[in-house]
């Protein structure tokens, strides 16, 4: 029976140990993409390299050991990327990281059809910073560009 206890106890401190990112404290880190540069191009894939700003609004510094990302423009999808690249934001502070995704020749050039001078160029940006002791989801949205700025479009 007490070899039973001692398996109980075992499990039960694994399993709190698992879920320290549940009671991870302060507030969700805030990211923006500041940036979208055309990298690669082949018949079938186009590599980009995304600039992201991330914002720690909290009193304690965020050690970032990988990002999981999906990025859409004017809610579609465009990219999704992953980075295992370590890096710090600083408690109150920011930091900008660029990632390379890759993202089907075909939906970029969707993308381009379906854009106009009428209409903003937006963005949703969602995934998980992986930290040293957990990992915090974000969902952010924003303008890239607003409407009238692109130039070389048809109007609808």
């Amino acid at each position: 029976m007490q070899t039973l206890a001692s398996y109980l106890a075992y499990f039960l401190l694994v399993a709190t140990a698992g879920c320290a990112s549940w009671f991870m404290k302060g507030e969700p880190a805030e990211v923006l993409v500041i940036n979208i540069t055309p990298l690669e191009v082949t018949a079938f894939e186009q590599r980009l390299q995304v600039d992201l700003r991330i914002r720690n609004p909290n009193d304690f510094d965020l050690v970032v050991t990988g990002i999981d990302f999906t990025l859409n423009l004017n809610g579609k999808r465009l990219a999704r990327g992953l980075s295992n690249n370590d890096f710090r934001v600083p408690r109150l502070s920011d930091a900008v990281v660029s990632v390379q995704t890759s993202t089907s020749t075909f939906d970029v050039v969707g993308q381009l059809l379906s854009l106009s001078r009428d209409q903003d160029l937006s963005y949703n940006i969602t995934g998980l910073l992986h930290l040293k002791d957990g990992r915090l989801a974000f969902d952010n949205s924003g303008i890239l560009l607003e409407k009238g700025h692109l130039s070389g479009l048809p109007s609808p």
